[in-house]
């Protein structure tokens, strides 16, 4: 298993308590950061299918904490999967917040994207009446 500083996810021996590389006090951080805080970090993981899977589970639990981190993976990520899925998320959470990002990410180049924006703007908007 490899284990990551989460705070700039050079890789870490399990035993690590510092960061080698940036200094950041491992156990420290871990033992501060909430489930959500964890998942929000790992949107940055170097593993693209880790942060995939991040931004699928904050989606899938709601998570409005998160939103503005969704949001700057939508726009900053080059990574077409991983902003999908932050979109995705985005939809489901139901934050009007993300509206002008949703529209912005409605432009990409990708049919795919666009799809799912729409797809998300159509949940937020739902989310938005039934309140």
């Amino acid at each position: 298993m490899t284990f990551y500083c989460t705070n700039c996810w050079a890789e870490v021996r399990e035993s690590a308590t510092i960061c080698p590389r940036c200094g950041d006090d491992i156990a420290t951080r871990q033992a501060r950061a909430d489930y959500v805080d964890k998942l929000i970090a790992a949107l940055h993981h170097p593993i693209p299918e880790t942060a995939v899977r991040a931004a699928c589970i904050l989606g899938e639990r709601r998570e409005r904490k998160a939103v503005p981190a969704l949001m700057q993976t939508v726009c900053e990520s080059e990574n077409l999967f991983l902003v999908d899925a932050a979109v995705e998320a985005l939809g489901k959470i139901g934050d009007p917040q993300a509206l002008e990002t949703l529209h912005e990410a409605a432009r990409h180049a990708s049919a795919r994207l666009r799809r799912t924006v729409g797809q998300a703007l159509q949940q937020l908007n739902r989310e938005t009446i039934s309140k």
